[in-house]
């Protein structure tokens, strides 16, 4: 495994390293590139587990989330974000999540390193019974 710069002084000192990418949003954190880029780094800086969750669905975040973007002049990224701000919408942003992120770890690293959170309440029916059938690294909540 390739370390980072800090890395070596992370092991000789003790201390532990993870990855945290949560949350990653539609429109700007989702594409198998994009996805493996912040798995590459995270590889690379000894992560030894590496945690991914989709945006939260819940709550009045993904419409404060989309206005912001879009009063910010980004437009196509609001529209990504009210993309999942459907049940169906989301389930299925969620199920490419888990997909690609899966494909990334398994190119990249070590599937047994994933803890990809998921809620399972927002899922259509079809889409968790996609993702069950390859549900490595996927931690039920």
């Amino acid at each position: 495994m390739k370390s980072g710069p800090i890395f070596g002084e992370q092991a000789t000192r003790g201390l532990r390293t993870y990855g945290m990418l949560c949350p990653l949003l539609p429109g700007i954190a989702v594409s198998l590139e994009q996805i493996e880029q912040l798995v590459r780094f995270a590889v690379e800086y000894g992560a030894e587990e590496i945690f991914v969750e989709p945006v939260n669905p819940r709550g009045p975040g993904l419409k404060l989330t989309q206005q912001a973007l879009a009063n910010n002049g980004y437009a196509e990224e609001a529209a990504a974000i009210k993309g999942i701000r459907t049940q169906q919408g989301w389930s299925q942003y969620a199920t490419q999540l888990v997909s690609n992120v899966q494909r990334s770890i398994r190119k990249l690293s070590d599937i047994s390193r994933l803890r990809f959170m998921l809620y399972p309440s927002r899922l259509k029916q079809e889409d968790a019974t996609q993702i069950r059938q390859d549900d490595e690294g996927v931690i039920w909540l």
